[in-house]
């Protein structure tokens, strides 16, 4: 089968896994609802903040490596364990201090030993076998998918089960602790080639270096996707905030998703087509027209009928989201380009191509979110999305076309 051809497979396996995986999401939250309070809910998600923080600021490139790479993974196999246990270990303390925090600033001091309990989940998680990246490496989506959806479906069980005993967040929390030692002992299982606790110090040197480019990226992207909740959410109050997230997941989230799935199959191969620049250019191209057609489609109900479409999804309380509905499909349809750009710029280890786009688009979303929502209101967050996404098309346009022209 033809890159085209494994493209294709990687795309459908990985939508497939998104609309699963947020179908058993879904579920979850349902009956969790029904046997938590919604602050659980909330401290979990101040909880969840430090674990995203601490992950997004300790980037160490590992998995990227080891699929840029022409090497055996075998080569890398012991090192990256060792970094990516020690790496568990910081994130750990990290999280930890970051509790003792938390529970000073918002005067709740559950945070603290809470946050202490997921600080487990990185620790746990550095043990898990590199060797995981093969399926995306050899591009073996489908058992990928199967894999990914069978952990969903354990850890959304097993949490239920703990709520069902323990009715607060700490439930949902042991959940995310016992997934991760599901996880590490499926990764030794499933896998013949399995690391162990040797280091290499010109190996690690390779892993790190490749990290002072995406430990920048990580950390823009984490900001990228949160800051506008926290800016929104201090600028027009929880109510407004909360019509904002369902009109983003309604409208700007699903393209979002796609383009992540179309991304995880292309990585592996334009990292492959480095050295083919005309191959490369074909398959950015037909991803791209592949991409942009499949959202576009998808988004059209929203440009045409967002009122009727909010009426019959959420009902009449939610009908101030509709004038928003089409300028955040519009800015998701934006940052699936966006996306497509970051992927090519990952696989040929643009690095600061890819963090200049970040700051200059997360810098743009911040002044705009000031701007526009003390000016507009509620209308004004669709506005702020959406020129935060047009103002960096140019810098994406101009840095795809110079990655192609210079792909060696």
């Amino acid at each position: 089968m033809g890159y085209t051809g494994h493209t294709l497979r990687g795309f459908s396996w990985q939508t497939f896994l998104k609309f699963g995986t947020a179908g058993i999401a879904l579920v979850k939250i349902s009956l969790l609802s029904h046997l938590l309070s919604p602050a659980d809910f909330g401290v979990f998600a101040i909880v969840l903040v430090t674990l995203g923080i601490s992950e997004a600021t300790t980037q160490t490139g590992v998995n990227i490596t080891l699929l840029q790479t022409t090497r055996s993974i075998r080569y890398y196999l012991s090192t990256a364990w060792v970094i990516a246990i020690t790496r568990g270990l910081f994130i750990a303390i990290l999280m930890s201090c970051l509790g003792l925090v938390l529970a000073q600033y918002f005067d709740n001091p559950l945070l603290a030993p809470l946050t202490a309990v997921a600080a487990l989940v990185p620790l746990i998680k550095g043990f898990i076998n590199p060797s995981l990246i093969t399926y995306q490496k050899e591009l073996r989506f489908s058992r990928e998918a199967a894999f990914r959806l069978s952990l969903s479906l354990i850890e959304t069980t097993a949490t239920i089960f703990f709520a069902v005993f323990i009715r607060s967040p700490l439930a949902m929390l042991l959940g995310l602790v016992f997934i991760a030692f599901v996880e590490v002992i499926a990764s030794f299982l499933l896998f013949s080639e399995r690391p162990t606790l040797q280091f290499h110090k010109n190996r690690a040197k390779d892993i790190l270096q490749n990290s002072l480019g995406l430990s920048p990226a990580a950390l823009l992207s984490y900001v990228g996707d949160n800051i506008d909740d926290f800016l929104i959410g201090k600028l027009l109050g929880t109510y407004k905030l909360g019509l904002y997230h369902n009109a983003y997941a309604l409208s700007h989230k699903p393209n979002y998703d796609i383009s992540k799935a179309l991304n995880h199959s292309t990585l592996p191969i334009f990292a492959k087509m480095l050295s083919d620049k005309q191959r490369l250019k074909n398959a950015f191209l037909k991803s791209s027209i592949s991409l942009i057609s499949l959202i576009v489609v998808i988004s059209l109900p929203l440009f045409i009928f967002p009122t009727q479409l909010v009426s019959l999804l959420f009902g009449e309380a939610w009908a101030p989201i509709a004038p928003v509905l089409p300028l955040l499909a519009l800015a998701g349809i934006l940052q699936s380009c966006n996306n497509l750009g970051y992927n090519l710029w990952l696989a040929s280890k643009k690095y600061f191509l890819l963090n200049t786009h970040l700051t200059l688009s997360v810098g743009t979303l911040i002044v705009s979110i000031f701007y526009f929502v003390s000016t507009n209101d509620f209308y004004g967050t669709g506005q702020a999305i959406l020129l935060s996404r047009i103002i960096p098309l140019p810098l994406l346009i101009i840095g795809v076309y110079k990655t192609l022209k210079h792909a060696t």
